[in-house]
Formats: structure tokens, sequence, C-alpha cells
């Protein structure tokens, strides 16, 4: 859901996720694609690259109906669904001491990873612990781990620090023209 920074404000809104290689990017970054499927999945989107912004598009809609569904009240069938046709798509084997979802390296494989991702964080049991920035422009989330579960910006050195400067300056200005909120 972090692909999209100051989602509450459209005017200031920046989508990352602007074609089918920064998806790739964003796999690898994320752990949920590693550098030799990444090379597959570059070289096929360049000879299929229909395939490739059918896939994006589909990838930036997921993205969207998790956040729906975590912070529009929306639903949450349009995640299950993908989480449906990931699992019809792969195969579950043994990795180590667990179990582990295989895919085919093709051009939906990390939309694939990340349905399976998607219904992996709506069933956590501390779901209540996932936050949305305070900030009002920002609308990144986070999964608060603070100690008194109090914790309010996404990074508390951009978003914090841009946030208690404003206050300071709002206290500042009410203190010099004697206007108290």
């Amino acid at each position: 859901m972090n692909t999209v920074s100051e989602r509450l404000a459209p005017e200031l809104c920046v989508d990352y996720l602007v074609d089918y290689d920064e998806v790739v990017r964003f796999g690898v970054e994320t752990g949920l694609v590693d550098d030799e499927q990444a090379a597959v999945l570059r070289a096929l989107a360049s000879r299929h690259p229909d395939v490739a912004v059918a896939e994006w598009t589909l990838v930036r809609g997921l993205r969207e109906d998790l956040y729906a569904a975590c912070y529009e009240g929306g639903p949450t069938e349009p995640v299950v669904r993908e989480h449906a046709e990931a699992v019809a798509a792969g195969t579950l084997a043994r990795a180590g001491d667990g179990w582990e979802w295989s895919f085919a390296v093709d051009l939906a494989l990390p939309r694939r990873r990340l349905a399976l991702a998607a219904v992996d964080l709506l069933l956590r049991d501390d779901l209540d612990r996932l936050a949305q920035c305070a900030d009002a422009e920002c609308g990144w989330v986070f999964l608060d781990s603070s100690p008194r579960h109090n914790r309010r910006w996404c990074v508390a050195s951009d978003c914090g620090n841009r946030n208690r400067v404003r206050d300071f300056y709002a206290r500042k200005q009410a203190a010099t023209t004697g206007v108290v909120e």
C-alpha cells in the first residue's frame, strides 16, 4: 500500500508503480522476487509489453483493493479473489521446516506473491496494530510495534517532524496574535 505517496492529498499524490519494471523492482526490494526471477520477468515484459501493462494494472488494482478493505470499509472479496487465483496457479511444497508456494516465473508472478502477502496481512492476529500515518496528507500504512502502541507517524523523522514543526509554528502564531485554537 505504501507505493503511493501523499495518498490523502490528491494534488500531491505520487504513485511509484509507474510501470511493470517498477513492479519488478518493488518485488525484488521486498523479497517477493529474486534477482534471477527479475531478469526473466524483465525479458518477458519486453517481449510481451501488452501483457506486462495488463499485469501492472492488476497489481495496482490489488493494492487499491487492499487499501480500501483496510481503510475505507471496502470489501475484501477482490483481494480474496486474487488470492484464490494465485493459489490455483501455484504449488505448495515443503521448504525447510515449513511450506512454501511455488509459481511459474511468468508476468503474473509479482501479483500472485502480492496476493498471498495481502491475505497473510488480513489474517494477522495483530491486525489491530495496523495503522495509518496521522499526517493529513501521507496515508502510508505501518504495523505499530511500539511498546505502548501509540505510534502516530509512518516515519518519525519525516511526517513526524513535519507535523511537530507545523504544530509548533501554529502555537507560536497563536501566542503572537493572541488567537487560541
